[in-house]
């Protein structure tokens, strides 16, 4: 595990920033997880766990009663601090094992695209303490069970989707699962996923990684600048699509859980 410098400049190497040139595809992403956020949003007392970027936080404002948002990096919290609206929107610096708030605090938390990042027991102990009974936990997360997957650095732990029902029932969530962004192949995935992880596999056993991530970079294709508003991202015209979660998904990029917190069982 890395230790609490090297972790906090991690999530700041990781947060993305408007003017930053990402793929396309990364672009569609971003726009499409904070629309879908913005629906937990309306007139609520809100919480963002990972906050920091300034994504987003404009759309967010027009709607919230109130909002904050934690971050573990404080580079993140300084470059965002200024869009901060005076009695409707905070941002400061916290771990989201250990949440600074008090019990029944939210309606809604979310956290998008960082989950895999934290100890999930100590995370969703804390997100179950301070949300209010029948209050939303959203968040999303890369899908493992994609053929050619591959972690995020610095990070902690993934879960296909039996295992997130399992851990979020025992949490007292009620969830539904949604699927983002499939990609077609022309191979059938079953013999794709045995291409990519052989190639993968001896890749990994020559010690050369590093041409691995490169590969992929490059195959992501066109590169364009981050927006500096969410209305100004092209629109992501993507259809969810649900998934039971009683079984592995292989054909979405990215997983949406969206968690209800059963009444009864805050804290």
């Amino acid at each position: 595990m890395l230790s609490k410098e090297l972790f906090e400049e991690v999530m700041y190497d990781q947060t993305e920033w408007p003017g930053e040139s990402i793929p396309l595809e990364d672009v569609h992403l971003i726009s499409h997880r904070y629309n879908r956020a913005l629906e937990f949003c309306e007139d609520k007392d809100v919480l963002e766990v990972g906050g920091g970027s300034t994504i987003g936080k404009a759309e967010i404002a027009r709607k919230v009663k109130s909002y904050v948002g934690i971050d573990i990096a404080s580079k993140n919290l300084q470059l965002s601090s200024h869009l901060c609206e005076p009695n409707v929107m905070h941002l400061c610096k916290a771990d989201a094992h250990y949440l600074p708030f008090r019990d029944s605090s939210f309606d809604s938390v979310f956290a998008l695209a960082m989950v895999y990042y934290l100890d999930s027991k100590l995370f969703l102990a804390e997100v179950r303490r301070v949300l209010r009974p029948g209050g939303h936990l959203y968040f999303c997360t890369s899908n493992k069970d994609v053929p050619g997957f591959t972690d995020a650095p610095g990070s902690r732990e993934y879960f296909g989707l039996p295992e997130w029902k399992k851990i979020l029932s025992v949490n007292g969530f009620a969830v539904s699962f949604e699927g983002v962004f499939k990609k077609d192949h022309a191979l059938p995935l079953g013999i794709r996923a045995w291409l990519i992880a052989k190639i993968k596999g001896l890749i990994a056993s020559l010690g050369l990684m590093s041409i691995w991530r490169l590969a992929r970079y490059f195959a992501k294709g066109k590169r364009v600048a981050i927006p500096a508003t969410l209305e100004e991202f092209p629109v992501a015209n993507e259809m969810p699509q649900l998934l039971s979660g009683e079984a592995p998904d292989t054909t979405h990029r990215v997983i949406y859980c969206i968690c209800r917190l059963e009444d009864g069982s805050g804290s």
